[in-house]
């Protein structure tokens, strides 16, 4: 009789091996080790990534110059230089009053520059200007000479090269202005 419960042991335990997945037969491997949450606590952020700094260190000289034509005789010449680090802006603010024949004007000159030195030596310049001058004497009283000047440019400049930016007519008068800029890094 034991010999007959023992043999239906045994072969209800092979029946019952036999039955169990074989995934369920091989151990698990460990997770990683999951973070305790706090109630109200914020999920920390990566650490912000500084600002890029320019390759170059180096700066650029930005000469201007406005030649105005308003009548016979010699132009009136306006000049403005600045040094400006490359991928950076530089500004030049001027301006002033001036009193004509009992009338008041702001003569302006105002010059904003960003200087972007390229791969082969060139300089890319974004440059912004505002001219107003002084109206000249031979024409304060008939109004005219007030023109005024007011541009935002982006141009590629050899290094050291003047160069022609652009040439405008008063629309009023017949006053011609010019303004040419040379750019040159320096080392």
């Amino acid at each position: 009789m034991f010999r007959g419960t023992l043999a239906t042991i045994m072969a209800t335990a092979v029946i019952l091996a036999s039955a169990v997945p074989a995934h369920a037969q091989q151990p698990k491997p460990e997770s990683p080790p999951t973070a305790q949450k706090t109630p109200n606590a914020t999920p920390e952020k990566p650490a912000a990534k500084p600002p890029a700094v320019p390759d170059s260190a180096t700066n650029v000289k930005i000469d201007l110059t406005i030649t105005d034509q308003a009548g016979p005789g010699e132009p009136a010449r306006r000049s403005v230089s600045m040094l400006v680090a490359d991928q950076r802006t530089g500004s030049v603010r001027s301006s002033g009053q001036v009193t004509t024949s009992g009338a008041r004007f702001n003569a302006i000159l105002n010059v904003d520059a960003l200087p972007r030195i390229m791969r082969d030596g060139s300089i890319l310049l974004d440059l912004t200007l505002e001219y107003t001058p002084k109206p000249g004497n031979e024409n304060a009283n008939s109004g005219e000479g007030r023109g005024s000047l007011n541009q935002r440019l982006s141009v590629k400049a050899e290094s050291g090269k003047p160069t022609v930016i652009s040439q405008a007519s008063d629309p009023t008068s017949e006053r011609k202005m010019s303004v040419e800029v040379t750019a040159t890094v320096v080392k």
